[in-house]
């Protein structure tokens, strides 16, 4: 089987996100859309009209492989926290990638209410070798169905020794503390790390 990598960047052009800005999204048990802030309607052209509510699918790029959201729900039920990687659309047709860390959130009666997205730039690097597995992944959903893409996802994690939060920093190239401290960077440490590696 052939891939052509470049077939998902041919036709749209991705936004690069600002290192000390996060995206933040906010959704329930249900993955329905409860809050965004002011970068994430900045960054995708979207009001909070057209968003509020909806599936957090919807805010995916329709060239994201269909087992995404599979994943994604599997992450909620084995992790309280883990990371992400996500295509975002745009209004316009174009897109952003995003690094994203996910929390779980809590009422002031220690509820239970959902999920905090926190979204962050995704670097190059990291963003051409999450493309060519989304390509092959997309290639199987075609041809042979969800099921098979999962089943070769999960065959691939299982050669590497890894679930798919371990797989998603080691595309990143980073451990889970450096992880956590880039997502605290905001415009002053930027600045000073500007002229260095992402982390």
């Amino acid at each position: 089987m052939t891939l052509n990598y470049n077939i998902m960047t041919k036709k749209k052009t991705c936004l690069h996100l600002d290192v000390a800005k996060k995206i933040k999204i906010k959704i329930d048990e249900d993955f329905r859309i409860q809050y965004v802030n002011n970068y994430f309607t900045e960054i995708s052209g979207f009001k909070v009209s057209e968003i509020i509510l909806q599936r957090l699918e919807s805010i995916f790029d329709t060239s994201m492989p269909k087992i995404t959201l599979d994943l994604f729900n599997e992450s909620t039920n084995n992790y309280s926290k883990f990371y992400f990687i996500i295509k975002g659309k745009i209004k316009n047709n174009n897109c952003y990638w995003s690094f994203i860390r996910v929390t779980q959130r809590f009422d002031n009666n220690n509820e239970f209410t959902g999920y905090l997205l926190e979204g962050k730039l995704l670097p190059t690097a990291t963003v051409q070798k999450i493309e060519k597995m989304f390509a092959i992944l997309t290639e199987i959903e075609n041809n042979a169905g969800k099921e098979a893409a999962m089943k070769y996802l999960n065959g691939y994690l299982e050669e590497k020794n890894m679930n798919f939060n371990e797989f998603v920093l080691a595309i990143a190239e980073v451990n889970e503390k450096k992880a956590e401290k880039y997502f605290e960077i905001d415009e002053d440490t930027a600045i000073k790390k500007k002229k260095r590696s992402w982390f």
